[in-house]
Order: structure tokens, then sequence, then C-alpha cells
């Protein structure tokens, strides 16, 4: 019987752990700040995307750091996760031929990578809040609802991105390009109240934008987004996540083979 991925998650969830926190050693083996990185790197990305943009900008927004801090940080994750789902069957070909183990597990071992990570880099965020004489509001608590459809969104695209790899190498040039056109066409350094045209017409059909979108009213603008947001939202996330795992599977039988 097919187990759906969430299932597997709770099934398995001892040996996704071990090979996450494999996967984190192995990411920053022999660096002398190794865990530090995970946090130093967004960090640095923030820095330069803040003096840029603060130095061009006409009227400063207020909280603007805070707001392109998270923009960051989702932008990081999300590339990051992406880019470790992506090669998570290549990478671990040799288990893969060696023992008898579930493929669709390593897609969720990358996004279980990614959600380790996350841990960190939510440590950036809280610990410029204070620099920025930022107190967040009560609308915090919802953060952990977005955070999951967020790793879900990512364990979706894993499962196309992993598989498809498999058969098309020309899959990660392209998603590399892709992620890149992210930085520019999701709200991390502007706002969705200053733009028109084709970038708001991106932002409605970009659930990654949308995250990004809702993280800022729930952290920066103290706001709750509305019931349509959440329900919307939450319908991309799981239809992508429901595809991913169907495809997968469609196509799983010949992986090792060509891997």
């Amino acid at each position: 019987m097919i187990k759906f991925p969430l299932i597997e998650l709770l099934d398995k969830r001892s040996l996704i752990i071990h090979f996450s926190w494999m996967n984190i050693k192995l990411r920053f083996k022999g660096s002398y700040l190794g865990l530090i990185w995970a946090g130093l790197e967004p960090l640095l990305m923030f820095l330069i995307l803040f003096v840029v943009f603060s130095s061009i900008r006409e009227i400063p927004q207020e909280n603007f750091g805070i707001y392109l801090i998270t923009g960051v940080l989702f932008y990081h994750l999300f590339s990051r996760g992406t880019s470790t789902g992506l090669v998570s069957l290549k990478v671990n070909s040799s288990i893969l031929k060696s023992f008898k183990i579930k493929k669709e597990l390593f897609p969720v071992i990358a996004t279980a990578t990614t959600c380790i990570l996350l841990f960190v880099e939510l440590g950036v965020l809280f610990g410029l809040m204070p620099i920025f004489e930022f107190t967040p509001g009560w609308n915090i608590v919802f953060l952990p609802v977005l955070l999951i459809l967020f790793l879900l969104l990512v364990l979706g695209i894993n499962y196309i991105l992993s598989v498809l790899y498999v058969y098309v190498k020309d899959v990660q040039p392209f998603w590399t390009i892709f992620v890149y056109a992210l930085l520019f066409v999701s709200p991390i350094f502007w706002y969705t109240s200053e733009v028109e045209g084709i970038l708001l017409n991106i932002q409605k059909i970009n659930p990654f934008g949308q995250l990004v979108e809702m993280a800022h009213k729930i952290i920066v603008f103290n706001e709750n987004p509305t019931i349509t947001e959440w329900f919307s939202t939450t319908i991309i996330v799981f239809g992508i996540l429901f595809i991913g795992f169907i495809m997968f599977k469609k196509l799983e039988g010949k992986i090792v083979e060509r891997l």
C-alpha cells in the first residue's frame, strides 16, 4: 500500500533525523565556522541588500530592515532547500543501489534538513529585532503554521525536482535560474502596495511570494492574513505536494537504473 509522505515522516522519523544531521555535517565539513554559516550566509545577503535599498529609497519604509530580513530568510531557505532536494536522489545513489530503501524518503530528508537549518536562521531574525528596536505583535503565534506550509511547499517541489533530475539533467541549471528570478519577482525588497502590472500578476500565482507576503503581515505589520489568503495558499501548497508525490511514484520505477 502506498503511504502519503506525511505518514512516512512519522514512520521513519529516526532515520530521517539521522540522515538530516549527516547532510548538515557534510555541508559544513572542513569549515572553521561550521553551522554558524547557516545563519551567516543570509545575514550577509541581508546586509548587502539593506545598504543598497536603504540608500536608493527616497522615503525609507518603517521597519524596512525586519521586512527585508524576513524575505531574505524565506528566500535563502527556499533556495537551499530545493537545491538540496533536487540532487537528493543523485547524491544518495550508492545507498539506493545497495539497500532496499524507500526512494521517496530522500526528498523528505532534504526538506527535514531545511527544517533544522530554519531554526538557525530564525535566530538571526529574532536576533536582529532588538538592533532595529522592533517588537513583534501577538500575531507572531501564527508563524509556526506558516512555516509548516512553507516546508510542505519545499517538500512538494523536492519530489518533483528530484525525480525529474534523474531523467533530465537540464533541470538543475533551469531551476538555478528560476530561483534567482524569484528573488526579484517576489516581495522580498519591494512592497506589493508599490507595484502594479506584471509584478503584481506574477505575485498572484506565486505560492512562494504569497507565503513571504503572509510572513510580512504576521511578523512586520502585526496583521493576520485573511481567511481567503490562508485557504488559497493552503490549497496551492497541498496541491503541489500531492502532484509532486504522485509524479514521484509514477517515475520512481527506473530511478536506480538511471542513476
